[in-house]
């Protein structure tokens, strides 16, 4: 088995915050997506990269040690954007026309597209991103999204719903995310069929319900 990679080697060094900084990372990120998708996920290096996003490989360094710091920094900013794109749905529990169910079904079919996604470049440096997942940031971004989770089902006390206990959020979190990073990494022929979307909504919503309702 081959040694994983150390914090040291998958994290950005500069985080750009001129337009002229930005848009070189925009275009790392671009050429990374696009070999990628060529030459699939561990085919490729920094060289390849750089002459790709038309800069020089130190004008790379300067913001990423590593092929896997690239991949780590593009993983960050799509959770941080599906975790907003969450956060504004999962507020909807509660409202009448935003039955938990009708929530909970929206929910995975966000957390597919992002995290499971159709297009295979994405999908094999998502790929990349879930044989990562030993490191702490990812670890922390799962407690983060459970937290999130438990709160806003504090909040909406609906009354189809189990009260909200830690050890039930975990499951939760852990089961979803545990069954799609699987998935991802066996290149699984389900990802993308309204079978293994229904699967996951079942298991979930089998979690978050008061038993006596049953199955829907």
């Amino acid at each position: 088995m081959s040694k994983p990679p150390s914090p040291s080697s998958t994290s950005a060094r500069r985080v750009p915050s001129q337009a002229r900084a930005q848009h070189t990372v925009a275009a790392i990120f671009e050429a990374t997506g696009l070999l990628a998708r060529e030459c699939g996920e561990q085919a490729f290096t920094t060289n390849q990269i750089a002459e790709r996003a038309g800069v020089s490989i130190g004008t790379l360094y300067q913001y990423f040690p590593s092929k896997e710091a690239i991949v780590d920094a593009m993983a960050r900013q799509e959770r941080a954007r599906v975790m907003a794109e969450l956060d504004r749905l999962l507020a909807h529990i509660g409202q009448p026309e935003w039955p938990p169910l009708a929530v909970l079904r929206a929910f995975v079919g966000i957390y597919l597209r992002a995290f499971a996604p159709a297009d295979a470049a994405r999908r094999a440096l998502f790929r990349m991103a879930w044989q990562m997942d030993h490191r702490e940031s990812l670890v922390h971004s799962v407690r983060e999204a459970s937290e999130r989770i438990a709160l806003h089902l504090q909040r909406a006390r609906h009354p189809a719903l189990r009260e909200t206990m830690p050890s039930q959020v975990f499951v939760l979190t852990r089961a979803l995310m545990g069954t799609v990073r699987a998935a991802v990494l066996e290149d699984s022929p389900l990802l993308g069929t309204p079978d293994f979307e229904a699967e996951l909504v079942r298991m979930c919503w089998a979690l978050l319900m008061k038993p006596e309702l049953g199955a829907d």
